[in-house]
């Protein structure tokens, strides 16, 4: 079978391989692989980025999957051959002092499909079935297979005082940032700013229920939340970019006692004013995935009950043939969610 896996070390290096059709051991399903999408991590592995040293290459690449059991390994008691499923990416191990305490997402032990072992940028794949979640008829498989970071903008917007009532600044209108917006606006916000220097995921952001969407190499963000929230300033801000200046304006238009939550992951070390943070007794939250089964009965829930429909951020839908191209979109911005399907 042909599959998209990471090569060698350096940037690129992402190819079509030949590779065998694997079978499944004991507490494992095997997935028909029927869509799978690229993310963040597919791309810093692709840059080769600081968490992609951890690998041993070759591996297959992709962590967003929707597929269909189609056999599973000894003592495997969830899913039965046939059963429609979404994939969690964290495999965490069950065992340590983190996930006695509930906070399995973010188990130091953890391993990820595409990282550690084989993904789903393949026909097929073999996974442990604890991270199989099996997934409604009425949620479409692009849905589906963008489950896994949905999940997280559900997390994100249910943590800490949640956003019920709430305004909330999202900051970065990648894939997740998009779905942030769709969730915090079924989830009860009252009003929602959205900031990027993408004219197309701006619009975007706009059309998943932002209700203003500022092109901050254009306009003075921090002016337009004062104007927004009759000074007062957001009381929720969702920090998806990473980027040291737009921490900084989330940090400087967050209301005194409001909340800063961070979930992009910064390329390296940077200097940061603490002082906003300090002085105004900011609640900082920083956030990881998703919560193990939580945000995935949450986020369920929204898809079920047609609150969010995520299915418009799916900009291309290729063959994995088309590898190339589907990177080439995600790493310039012209795409927003890629599908190999």
């Amino acid at each position: 079978m042909l599959a998209i896996s990471k090569t060698e070390p350096g940037v690129g290096h992402v190819a079509l391989v030949e590779l065998e059709k694997p079978a499944p051991g004991p507490g494992e399903v095997l997935l028909r692989v029927l869509a799978s999408g690229i993310c963040g991590t597919d791309v810093h592995v692709y840059n080769w980025g600081h968490f992609a040293h951890r690998m041993r290459l070759p591996t297959v690449l992709g962590h967003e999957i929707c597929g269909v059991v189609e056999a599973v390994g000894p003592g495997v008691t969830r899913v039965a051959v046939g059963t429609r499923v979404s994939v969690e990416s964290h495999v965490a191990c069950g065992q340590c002092y983190t996930c006695h305490k509930g906070w399995s997402h973010v188990c130091p032990n953890t391993r990820y499909p595409g990282i550690d072992f084989n993904g789903g940028f393949a026909p097929f794949v073999v996974l442990p079935e604890q991270i199989v979640w099996p997934v409604p008829d009425s949620i479409s498989t692009e849905a589906a297979a963008m489950m896994e970071p949905f999940g997280i903008a559900v997390h994100a917007s249910m943590e800490g005082s949640g956003v019920s009532g709430l305004n909330v600044l999202v900051a970065g209108c990648g894939p997740i940032g998009l779905m942030n917006i769709a969730a915090a606006r079924a989830l009860g916000a009252n009003f929602i700013i959205a900031t990027d220097v993408n004219p197309i995921r701006l619009k975007m952001a706009l059309d998943m229920g932002a209700d203003e969407a500022v092109d901050v190499s254009r306009v003075d963000a921090r002016a337009l939340v004062r104007a927004a929230t009759r000074g007062r300033g957001v009381d929720v801000a969702i920090e998806y970019s990473a980027k040291p200046d737009s921490i900084a304006m989330a940090s400087e238009v967050t209301t005194p006692g409001g909340e800063l939550r961070l979930l992009g992951v910064p390329s390296g070390e940077f200097a940061l004013n603490l002082e906003p943070w300090l002085f105004k007794g900011l609640i900082v939250r920083s956030l990881h995935g998703r919560r193990l089964f939580s945000s995935w009965e949450h986020a369920t829930n929204l898809l079920l009950g047609k609150k969010v429909n995520i299915e418009p951020l799916v900009s291309h839908r290729l063959p994995l043939q088309e590898s190339q191209a589907g990177f080439d979109a995600a790493i310039s911005g012209s795409g927003v969610k890629i599908l190999f399907m």
